[in-house]
């Protein structure tokens, strides 16, 4: 058996802050088993100064834009460097998503701010990063990308759903794709009824309004959800096709928010049903994790739609609720280090399984110890063999 212990870190669209998870992971490389502690976590909010950064990192001029790539790469390095000294810990890597100013996979770019090379000057361990461009080069949608981690760290489970700034689901590894945007228009929406609320507490405001048929229907009907996956979103999308249709001179707010928890739950529910080739009678269990698992409001909503679906929510931690896609991350960043496969071409469309994500070294002295850096570094030795013996055989699912 091996062990590993590593640290995840993502920043997602809805600018609630910058996720670190020190975790554990112990399994049986040859056989491709695991399993996971989450030992520390924290969530580091983003100052008023910061949110204004990223959130206005779409309209930035080029040079600008490269600025704060550089800024927020010292951002990232100084508070890893934190959490690990004020925690006292052991790391052997960090991995990190980076925080998302574009995705547009249909022009087969994408951008994650946060320069790896300057993140890595503030640890003592390989930094991992950049974990979309190859499967994008690959024709794939680089996104969404924590099924590929589910597949091995929750495979007792039928689906995982994460409410996050979008939500998105999972189905061990065989099926992943954005649902529908979530808490980046419930905290907008939030913030617009009351500037000094970043969320809706519990679905409160939200509770108070009415579905607005009409709204919905145009929700609803948006092209979007009709395609098949592979498929996935970014801010762009959200700004084009759903901010114009909340118009708060219409409708009010608590309408706005009562009729997209509706369609939220209407997505979600879709989707497992879509995801779900279950036999008659049987129960299947989801895990719903992420900031909107919070949000008692939406959460009974969805409760009922997907228990008419033959549907169970599976309960679950705390911290597995706050922290699983920093602690899939971390797992996925573990996987570059080991040359091991970490992006599922069945759920993003590339061509091919990928080992996705670039490694930067630090320029101090690693701490994890000797056993754990000849285990990585054979390994890698290992599968770069096997990788050119494949090919060089002409196999190219490599």
């Amino acid at each position: 058996m091996a062990s590993y212990k590593g640290i995840g870190v993502m920043s997602g669209t809805s600018l609630d802050g910058l996720d670190i998870c020190y975790a554990e992971f112990t399994g049986d490389i040859e056989n491709d088993v695991w399993g996971y502690r989450i030992e520390r976590a924290v969530t580091v909010p983003y100052s008023e100064e910061w949110t204004d950064k990223l959130r206005r990192a779409t309209k930035l001029a080029g040079v600008d834009l490269i600025k704060l790539h550089f800024d927020y790469g010292h951002f990232l390095g100084d508070a890893v460097k934190q959490f690990i000294e004020k925690e006292g810990l052991k790391v052997d890597f960090v991995a990190s998503h980076g925080h998302t100013v574009f995705h547009q996979p249909e022009s087969s770019f994408t951008f994650q701010l946060g320069d790896g090379e300057t993140t890595s000057t503030y640890l003592r361990c390989p930094f991992v990063c950049n974990f979309r461009a190859k499967d994008l080069a690959l024709g794939g949608q680089g996104a969404p990308l924590v099924p590929s981690g589910e597949k091995f760290l929750f495979s007792h489970t039928d689906l995982c759903i994460n409410l996050g700034g979008i939500a998105n689901v999972g189905q061990k590894g065989r099926k992943g794709f954005d649902m529908c945007p979530c808490n980046i228009v419930l905290n907008k929406l939030a913030k617009q009824f009351d500037e000094t609320r970043e969320y809706d507490v519990d679905g409160e405001i939200a509770s108070r309004g009415v579905v607005k048929d009409s709204l919905l229907q145009q929700l609803e009907g948006l092209e979007y959800y009709e395609e098949p996956p592979p498929k996935s979103l970014g801010i762009e999308w959200i700004d084009r096709e759903i901010f114009p249709l909340l118009d708060d001179k219409l409708y009010s707010v608590p309408d706005l928010l009562r009729t997209f928890v509706e369609h939220i739950t209407n997505r979600i529910a879709g989707a497992c049903a879509d995801c779900s080739q279950k036999d008659e009678g049987s129960e299947k269990t989801v895990l719903i994790t992420g900031g909107g698992a919070f949000n008692k409001f939406l959460m009974s909503l969805l409760e009922k739609k997907i228990k008419q679906g033959g549907f169970q929510v599976q309960i679950t931690d705390e911290d597995t609720i706050n922290f699983k896609e920093a602690l899939v991350f971390a797992f996925l960043g573990m996987r570059t280090l080991l040359g091991m496969d970490n992006v599922i071409s069945v759920v993003t469309g590339s061509s091919c399984d990928s080992v996705s994500g670039s490694i930067h070294r630090s320029v101090q002295p690693y701490t994890a110890s000797p056993t754990i850096q000849d285990r990585f570094n054979y390994l890698m030795k290992r599968n770069t063999e096997i990788y050119m013996t494949r090919r060089m055989s002409g196999v190219e699912n490599v």
